[in-house]
């Protein structure tokens, strides 16, 4: 029984000597790679407003001018004429990077002098409908050049139900751009 029992405190001894050098040499290290890229902070500038011209208006339609400047005035009860112009925007940052353009979704309000919540009908136009002059696949986007610096247009449709009173409509609407 002696024998049986140094065996065995043996064979114990020998397991735990296996199992604690299986132990040490699961132990391992590696190192890893760390990187943090810093880009420029972007630069936004309105440099031209977004101008429908000048109009008479008997009746309704909508008026619009494209991210190109092309001017679409088709309704019989609107007369277009005058100096039209797309709101140009420039953008500067990092070189050689793409740069999201974001739009109004919904529509923005252009307002006459004489506006009021009660004659908001005769006093107010929307303005939606948004698009830019450069489009990539997923939206509106520019690649900023070597210089870090990218140009685009915006355009817009106004719509027009025939109760406008005379006098200049303005307001305003945002864009903003994001590194994509």
């Amino acid at each position: 029984m002696t024998k049986t029992i140094r065996f065995g405190a043996a064979g114990i001894a020998m397991f735990a000597a296996l199992g604690m050098s299986s132990v040490a040499q699961a132990q391992d290290s590696a190192t890893a790679d760390a990187t943090a890229e810093i880009l420029e902070a972007l630069v936004l500038t309105n440099n031209s407003a977004l101008d429908f011209g000048t109009m008479v208006v008997s009746g309704g339609g909508a008026v619009t001018i494209a991210a190109d400047g092309t001017l679409t005035c088709s309704a019989t009860d609107i007369i277009c004429s005058g100096t039209t112009s797309v709101a140009g925007f420039s953008v500067e940052g990092t070189a050689n990077n793409a740069v999201t353009i974001n739009l109004p979704t919904g529509s923005v309000e252009l307002r006459h002098p004489a506006f009021t919540p009660a004659t908001a009908l005769q006093h107010a136009i929307e303005l939606n409908n948004f698009t830019a002059s450069e489009n990539g696949t997923g939206g509106p986007e520019v690649t900023l050049d070597g210089a870090g610096e990218a140009t685009f247009d915006v355009g817009g449709t106004i719509t027009l139900d025939g109760s406008e009173e005379a006098g200049t409509f303005d307001g305003t609407f945002d864009v903003s751009v994001e590194y994509s």
